[in-house]
């Protein structure tokens, strides 16, 4: 790894391949992360299996969970971008359609995140599963308006907890797990109302 000051390489490509191994660092944590546990997963492991020293990896996160952050942040990122593009649709059932797929899009796409959350607990903690009170009631007026019924406020609910249940489809490959995760949103979001009226 280049030191800040080494002669002969430009600023933009320090900066480049400092963002590089960074995202190198994070991909390999989430991997080792989703294998054996982030309490089993040093920062020495990681450094290991990217075939650095400690030193280096310790350079761009002090943390192993700085790390588990930067590693979930895109996802959060993912999930805010997703939210205003749905709150820009006039009705209420383009809205729901669209956050199904969506959402089975981001769940695709972030899969090793259900196989970590299907084991720990600071995992779990951390990521976009552990919503704030806020964010949920902004989603849930977003979809069904400003007075969602249980039946609603629950379909939501079950439409999150798909993430936590990706561990359990970690043997299909992305279509089938695409297709499979489709099928159940839709279903779960077919509640009584959604059709009727904006909310």
């Amino acid at each position: 790894m280049p030191s800040e000051r080494e002669p002969g390489v430009p600023v933009v490509g320090r900066a480049a391949r400092a963002a590089a191994t960074r995202q190198q660092i994070v991909g390999t944590a989430q991997r080792l992360f989703a294998a054996r546990g982030y309490q089993a997963t040093s920062l020495q492991a990681i450094a290991d299996e990217l075939g650095l020293t400690k030193a280096a990896v310790y350079y761009h996160f002090r943390t192993k969970a700085q790390i588990l952050q930067a590693s979930l942040d895109p996802a959060v990122e993912e999930m805010a971008v997703l939210l205003d593009e749905l709150a820009a649709m006039p009705s209420r059932q383009e809205r729901l359609d669209a956050f199904g797929v969506g959402w089975v899009d981001f769940l695709v796409r972030h899969r090793e995140l259900g196989t970590m959350l299907l084991h720990d607990p600071e995992i779990r903690a951390a990521s976009i599963y552990a919503e704030s009170d806020g964010r949920r009631r902004r989603i849930l007026r977003v979809l069904f308006g400003s007075s969602p019924t249980p039946a609603e406020r629950m379909a939501y609910v079950m439409c999150v907890w798909m993430l936590e249940g990706l561990g359990e489809l970690s043997d299909l490959p992305d279509d089938e797990l695409r297709a499979a995760l489709l099928l159940t949103a839709r279903g779960l979001l077919a509640v009584p109302g959604t059709e009727s009226g904006e909310g």
